[in-house]
């Protein structure tokens, strides 16, 4: 019986296995939606963000080549400020809540738009924690980076403010994901299903699975016929 499937076939397999596409498609929607609201942790995030220059700029004024140094700096500068000798720091500032390798992970930092400004992003189930780590990061970072590097200058552009909304999970997003791999999921389990099913339930079955003349069709009647 050939196996092969046209669009008409597919939409057929597909109209017939309605339910199914329904049934998979609210269930993991609201499987997604129930692990997101009551089971994974929110966690909430804020930002700081800093600026790097060079000291000899301050008397001639800012040049080109101050801004292309201070760029390069800024990666430097970002590996630095997740290194134990600051974290150590902030750890200690902060009271010993949390250690160097717990606030490392909580702690992003990037290049803002390959600018010599960058951001340090914490991110943490205590929405005020995330503030306050922040926030101490900023202004731990520049004395301790200025003296492992001994050169050019960090300072403060915004401090981290208290987030109000959390972060992660986002809910929505990880409801119409779940949606979706439910309805791709009975998708495939419908089209796989009528692709090995090789049960002959009709004349047309039988046409399309050989090719040949149907001479005769012997009708099913229940006992009130006969």
């Amino acid at each position: 019986m050939d196996n092969e499937l046209d669009l008409r076939q597919v939409f057929l397999i597909l109209r017939k296995k309605l339910w199914l596409l329904i049934l998979l498609t609210f269930l993991l929607g609201g499987l997604s939606f129930f692990a997101s609201e009551y089971f994974i942790p929110p966690k909430y995030s804020t930002t700081a963000s800093l600026y790097v220059y060079n000291e000899t700029s301050r008397t001639d004024g800012i040049t080109s080549t101050d801004l292309a140094t201070s760029q390069k700096l800024v990666q430097t500068y970002i590996v630095i400020l997740s290194s134990n000798s600051v974290l150590d720091k902030v750890s200690e500032q902060l009271g010993g809540v949390y250690t160097a390798d717990q606030i490392r992970k909580m702690l992003s930092a990037s290049p803002i738009d390959d600018t010599e400004a960058f951001r340090i992003t914490i991110t943490c189930k205590n929405p005020k924690d995330a503030k306050e780590i922040a926030n101490t990061i900023a202004d731990v970072a520049p004395t301790e980076i200025i003296r492992v590097v001994k050169a050019g200058s960090v300072e403060v552009i915004d401090y981290a403010t208290l987030p109000t909304e959390q972060s992660s999970p986002n809910v929505a997003r990880n409801t119409v994901i779940g949606a979706l791999i439910g309805l791709i999921l009975a998708i495939a389990v419908a089209i796989i299903t009528a692709m090995f099913d090789t049960v002959i339930r009709s004349e047309e079955d039988l046409t399309a699975a050989f090719s040949i003349p149907v001479i005769g069709i012997i009708p099913n009647m229940d006992d009130s016929d006969s």
